[in-house]
């Protein structure tokens, strides 16, 4: 399959440009109609109801009765990027010194918490296959941070990531556009 065409990876594209600002406002405002977010979020028409309409097409929003709010999904997303942006923005690095198995301990638990919910709504779930998946998509998570590197965020380096100066300029929300 073309990874472009992967579920993960177009999800991860469409957050990294502007739809993060529409997903955040519409979790400040719980319940908003359509002008009022465009004015919050102040992208173009064009670009405003494309990403709306492809947070709409992944079901992390939804419309009712005239107002736009997030699904389940969508309330994960911006729950998890707040607090991923809130412990990395407080934490020093010396603080961290095993930072990454930290964040491995926090994206096993997050699949943990996903694997139970869709458990919980399917009745049953393949493991292995699960698991043969999982594999599949940390590929995808690679090229998308080769993608960041291109666009000059991030270096990586003899399997390392560093962060440049343009990633620890911007706030979480930055990191999507």
């Amino acid at each position: 399959m073309d990874e472009t065409k992967d579920v993960v990876y177009r999800i991860l594209r469409l957050l990294k440009e502007n739809a993060i600002k529409i997903l955040m406002s519409i979790k400040e405002k719980e319940k908003i109609r359509w002008k009022e977010l465009q004015d919050i979020t102040k992208l173009p028409t064009a670009t405003f109801n494309r990403a709306l309409a492809a947070l709409q097409e992944i079901h992390f929003i939804k419309k009712e009765d005239g107002f736009y709010t997030l699904t389940w999904t969508g309330k994960l997303v911006c729950d998890g990027l707040l607090m991923l942006g809130w412990r990395l923005g407080e934490e020093e690095e010396e603080e961290i010194e095993d930072a990454e198995k930290l964040l491995a301990k926090d994206i096993a638990m997050a699949i943990v918490v996903l694997l139970i919910i869709s458990l919980k709504r399917r009745g049953k779930l393949n493991l292995d296959e699960f698991e043969n998946e999982l594999v599949k998509e940390m590929k995808i998570s690679r090229k998308i941070l080769e993608e960041y590197e291109k666009d000059g965020y991030l270096e990586i380096k003899d399997g390392v990531i560093f962060a440049k100066e343009k990633l620890k300029e911007i706030d979480i929300t930055g990191i999507f556009h």
